[in-house]
């Protein structure tokens, strides 16, 4: 019983936090003049503000120190130590990336330096690992506790599992700070419609805590990390959603990019699982990096050659867009639940995924020239 109310307060309290915080926020963005305005490459019509990912970093935030509470409450609810410093090192690397990116919703600061404090904020998540490269006894006794946030082996399809940690530590390392980097700006590419980056981080934490539940046997404090995040996004959508009262802004983006990214790590990287509901955006995102290189330009400038613009301009709203994307994110995220999707279906899916977003790219693309 008190499991369940453990992860219902858990959801709950990230959700209302940021609920409570948001109005208050949008009248000191307006008084302070951090809005968004209206330009060539924005939907919005009218000055909307901005900076609303410090609501959802608050409710997260809260949300999970509270949870450390609940520990004297339940056995089951006891993290290891080892759990303990995974997130503390998640919270100190993503105080750094709200900061930094708050600083560059004010300012708008180069692209380098930022790029340099996402891989920075990486490392700190990886943290004593990487002095520390040894694998510690788990409650079971297996050698899969680490000391930080790594990716030490996936599984895929074919070809079993893929030992990241014995082939060596230093391309474990390699892949976590690619894989941390990349969620961050995946989601803030997406961040382009109202509702948008926020709803499909909802959905994709919801799909992971899910996940986590369903393992033998079940990481109920894993699962705890998720539910934050998810109660935080929801709260935040209720003044988000089409016609938007409010933006997250990159502090909102880049910070549950990297949450996201690292929950998909804790407790044994759950990436397949993550890749088939970020499927839409992480290929629209690839698809831009490649087609922006081979016309000669910058893949890190800002453009309105996203999917989501491409299906705006074909005349399909807002509402419709961000409708399409929850719904392949909530299909694809059931398929990575059901057992009997084998991992070889589930990369088949992946597979059919991919075909659909690059055939909709390439048709909006011809159609809209």
């Amino acid at each position: 019983m008190m499991l369940s109310v453990a992860l219902a307060l858990t959801l709950l309290t990230a959700f209302g936090v940021t609920v409570l915080l948001i109005p208050p926020l949008i009248r000191l963005s307006v008084a302070q003049g951090w809005v968004a305005k209206p330009g060539p490459r924005h939907v919005h019509r009218t000055p909307t503000p901005t900076v609303g990912g410090l609501a959802i970093f608050a409710g997260f935030s809260v949300a999970l120190l509270l949870s450390f509470g609940l520990e004297q409450f339940d056995p089951l609810l006891n993290r290891s130590p080892f759990e303990h410093v995974r997130l503390g090192l998640l919270l100190c690397g993503a105080a750094l990336i709200a900061i930094v990116s708050l600083l560059d919703d004010l300012f708008d600061l180069p692209a380098l330096p930022r790029l340099g404090v996402h891989i920075l904020a990486a490392l700190i998540a990886i943290g004593p690992y990487l002095w520390d490269q040894t694998l510690y006894p788990d409650a079971l006794g297996a050698a899969t506790e680490a000391q930080g946030i790594i990716i030490t082996a996936f599984n895929f399809p074919l070809l079993n599992q893929i030992p990241l940690h014995q082939i060596s530590p230093w391309l474990a390392i390699g892949a976590t700070i690619f894989w941390v980097v990349g969620m961050q700006n995946m989601v803030n590419w997406s961040d382009g419609l109202d509702g948008l980056a926020g709803g499909v981080t909802l959905i994709a934490a919801a799909i992971l805590a899910l996940h986590t539940l369903q393992l033998d046997p079940p990481q109920y404090t894993v699962a705890l990390l998720p539910l934050a995040l998810a109660g935080a996004c929801a709260g935040f959508l209720i003044f988000n959603f089409h016609p938007a009262k409010l933006f997250m802004g990159d502090v909102g983006a880049m910070t549950i990019g990297y949450i996201l990214g690292l929950s998909a790590i804790i407790g044994g990287a759950k990436l397949a699982t993550a890749l088939l509901v970020i499927g839409v955006p992480l290929i629209d995102m690839a698809w831009l990096i490649l087609s922006r290189t081979l016309r000669g330009g910058s893949a890190a400038r800002a453009g309105r050659d996203h999917l989501h613009h491409r299906l705006l301009d074909m005349g399909l709203s807002q509402r419709q867009v961000v409708f399409f994307y929850y719904s392949l994110s909530a299909a694809f995220g059931a398929i990575a639940l059901l057992d009997f999707f084998t991992p070889l279906l589930k990369l088949g899916a992946l597979f059919c995924l991919g075909v659909l977003v690059i055939g909709i790219l390439a048709y909006t693309g011809r159609t809209n020239r």
